[in-house]
């Protein structure tokens, strides 16, 4: 009898396939471009500079060989007397002695005469011992090199000529790359006496020292030498048309049935979830008890609700591996998480962020994440993804809705058993960008901390159970807690430009409730930013809330960011208040109640704001740029006050220490009532400088911080004092510079400030002279 059994099998394409397999090649190609600007790359780059180190080093140590060959010899030497003074030696090639009494140790003794660095080595030679051989340029202006020995009564001077060191240099093989000689006594500036011709460089310059002198070797790779110590691209573009041909047949056996979501579409395929009772100061105070079905604001997590029939959840301690993602790494900056909004910050990416956050905060003993936006195009639909991972990794989330970053962090401060959260936003980035900025157990995530999140994303390691999600309103909760702190006198005639942000609505009814007469300018929300970029602390974007100020008559402009917590002000005359400036009458003011109280400020801040909290009795702390940074220098210090000069303003008197751009702006419409003075009458008295607002110089995302390190390396800057804090910080006596890597977009940040104008002027100049010594293509705007 024959059976015959009837099978289905599957096409060999189907529509459901397209757009998975697109995912998929866009993963493997994208994820091995990726890998070959930000990882390879990056190793290449470090392969080459250890074997260039390691060169260095080894011809160094061949150099500096010369150096103590040279040195026995002249420990050799018999005592010379004086009537041997100017005549060859045998035992040191070419080399001509001098014996000088102490008083003959002045300019113009001796044939050929001594000058004054001569004098210094034969005097140093008698009070600190021998000292290291120096090449000096003899009267003929060629480098000859010079030592000198303590003789009993008196002094020698030994010269031999450049032609000696010449062969020892002559012995290194040059093919590699390009060599220089570079001597730098200490405090001094560094000065080249030899380069060997080299071909095109392949890398980044190393130095070694020479031992025994005050000489370095650098040491430039060729392009042959770079690529010898390289992985090629070929191997990773192929293993990705590998890896990407493997994932195509598995997706056809393992695609998911047609009409099945994935999993960062089903919280706009089940509908919104239904809204809760807003959320009150009392809920932040203490947790309110949490009913059968759904947790409250801020209540600690119950444990996970019974299962459905038909799907049986882990614990929400276990671990679910998922597939590895590719996560973009450029994206994970230094203290938040920021791209192009689509193709780098995309569904699958919130959606596994949720789950590794999720994850996180639960390994960390939290159980709920607050969860706000701003108002982007695409941030809705990624606080929906976001949210959708953290309950799918059994961590409870709270929806704040549509709010300034503040609103989130004030929540974050204020909540007992709800001290973490994700704020959806690119900040001050035009429209195409999103983001997020992450909060946990009241500190910013950040750096390494960062690396480890998309580490975790990667791997696919999330924690997974059962979680509940409700929606909270606590704007309200927010401007009363300001209302209830901040005294106005009168009624201020204020103009408010939220730059179509997420301030739109909460920052003119605040000010409205603080008793000012407010006049909105783009104060709707608008994800597209028609009017101006979201960023207030460039002068172009404030050009139209100065003509609105000047046009009202009123007493002063407030702009703020896209998520609320930059801010810039516009006094009644039409003058830019940068954040330094507002840093400086802030800190007057506290100071003036908390004498001795630490003050915070970033490298980009003026001079003058360090000399008056010196003044006022306060002790000035300058630290990196980045509200990450600056927020942690303020709880590692326990500063009062800190700011930085893009607008973000930290105030922890009577307030909770997070950037925040309204606060700051009420607090400074405070002052203005207690001294019953102008925002010009106020910056009137403060310390006068000549400076630039922020210069921004686009540079390539993989090269911008390597050029900071090159300019460290190779910039010449006279006598200045550079500080090293972030980027590089060239202090003159009258005025300063500034170059370092922007960590929220591709490009240089500089900024410059002296005393008048023509300090200022020569001071661009030098910085300009050096970064382009470095990159002839790198040309300061203006």
């Amino acid at each position: 009898m024959a059976s015959h059994i009837q099978s289905q099998t599957k096409p060999l394409w189907h529509s459901g396939l397209t757009l998975p397999a697109l995912l998929a090649a866009a993963v493997w190609l994208g994820g091995a471009h990726l890998l070959m600007t930000n990882v390879i790359q990056g190793h290449n780059a470090d392969s080459v500079r250890s074997a260039a180190q390691k060169l260095t080093n080894g011809y160094a140590q061949q150099l500096g060989d010369f150096f103590s060959a040279r040195q026995q010899k002249l420990d050799g030497l018999k005592s010379v007397r004086k009537s041997t003074t100017g005549t060859p030696n045998r035992t040191l090639t070419q080399a001509s002695i001098q014996f000088f009494t102490p008083d003959q140790l002045q300019v113009g003794t001796g044939n050929p005469p001594l000058d004054f660095a001569l004098v210094d080595l034969l005097k140093r030679s008698r009070e600190d011992g021998q000292p290291k051989p120096e090449f000096l340029r003899g009267s003929d202006k060629q480098w000859q090199l010079y030592s000198a020995r303590a003789e009993s009564d008196g002094a020698l001077l030994i010269s031999q000529p450049f032609s000696v060191f010449q062969r020892a240099l002559d012995q290194l093989d040059q093919n590699p790359g390009s060599f220089q000689i570079m001597q730098q006594f200490p405090d001094g500036p560094a000065r080249g006496l030899w380069q060997s011709p080299g071909s095109a460089a392949g890398g980044e310059a190393v130095s070694a020292p020479i031992a025994g002198s005050y000489l370095q070797l650098v040491f430039t790779p060729s392009t042959a030498f770079a690529g010898d110590h390289s992985i090629a691209a070929y191997w990773i573009y192929t293993a990705a048309l590998i890896g990407l041909l493997a994932t195509l047949f598995a997706l056809r056996t393992l695609v998911p049935a047609e009409g099945d979501a994935a999993p960062w579409e089903k919280s706009s395929r089940n509908g919104p979830t239904p809204a809760k009772k807003g959320l009150r100061k009392e809920d932040l105070d203490a947790p309110p008890p949490a009913s059968d079905d759904h947790l409250a604001a801020v209540a600690a997590a119950p444990a996970p609700a019974p299962a459905a029939p038909a799907k049986q959840a882990p614990a929400a301690s276990a671990l679910m591996r998922t597939p590895s993602t590719e996560i973009p790494a450029h994206v994970f900056r230094a203290y938040d998480i920021r791209g192009i909004a689509g193709e780098e910050i995309n569904e699958p990416f919130a959606y596994q962020l949720g789950r590794a956050l999720g994850t996180i905060a639960l390994q960390a003993g939290e159980k709920l994440l607050l969860v706000g936006r701003d108002g982007r195009n695409s941030s809705e639909l990624l606080r929906d993804c976001l949210i959708e991972g953290i309950l799918e990794s059994g961590c409870n989330a709270v929806d704040l809705g549509l709010v300034p970053s503040p609103v989130l962090y004030f929540a974050c401060a204020r909540g007992k058993n709800a001290n973490s959260g994700v704020m959806v936003t690119a900040s001050h980035n035009p429209a195409e960008y999103n983001g997020f900025k992450i909060v946990m157990n009241g500190r910013p995530l950040a750096d390494n901390r960062l690396q480890k999140l998309r580490t975790l994303m990667q791997s696919g390691k999330f924690a997974s159970g059962e979680a509940s999600n409700s929606r909270q309103d606590i704007s309200e909760t927010y401007i009363d807690e300001i209302f209830n702190d901040v005294a106005l006198a009168g009624q201020p005639r204020i103009v408010i430009d939220a730059g179509n942000g997420a301030t739109s609505e909460l920052a003119p009814e605040l000010f409205e409730q603080l008793g000012c007469e407010v006049e909105t300018l783009y104060c709707e929300v608008d994800g597209n930013f028609p009017n101006h970029a979201p960023d207030p602390s460039r002068p172009e974007n404030l050009q139209d809330l100065i003509t609105a100020v000047k046009g009202e008559g009123a007493d002063l402009g407030i702009a703020l960011d896209g998520d609320g917590d930059r801010v810039t002000l516009v006094t009644a005359s039409g003058r830019i208040v940068w954040a330094d400036q507002l840093v400086m009458l802030l800190a007057r003011d506290i100071l003036a109640r908390n004498p001795g109280s630490d003050i915070v400020f970033d490298v980009k801040s003026t001079r003058a704001l360090a000399d008056l909290v010196t003044q006022y009795g306060g002790r000035p702390v300058m630290w990196k740029t980045g509200h990450a940074p600056m927020k942690e220098k303020m709880l590692e210090t326990g500063a009062l006050l800190g700011g930085e000069l893009s607008g973000h303003i930290f105030i922890k008197d009577r307030w909770y220490g997070f950037d925040d751009g309204i606060y700051a702006a009420a607090r400074v419409l405070e002052i203005m009532a207690l001294r019953e003075q102008s925002l010009d009458e106020l910056l009137d008295s403060l310390p006068q400088m000549v400076n630039t607002p922020e210069i921004l110089l686009p540079v390539p995302e993989q090269r911008k911080f390597g050029l900071i390190d090159k300019l460290r390396e190779q910039g010449h800057f006279g006598d200045a004092d550079l500080n090293t804090i972030d980027g590089l910080r060239i202090e003159f006596a009258d005025g300063w510079g500034l170059v370092r890597a922007s960590n929220t977009g591709a490009a240089l940040t500089l900024r410059f400030e002296a005393d008048d104008e023509q300090a200022l002027e020569r001071i661009r100049k030098i910085v300009a002279i050096q970064l382009q010594s470095i990159d002839p293509a790198l040309k300061i705007p203006g």
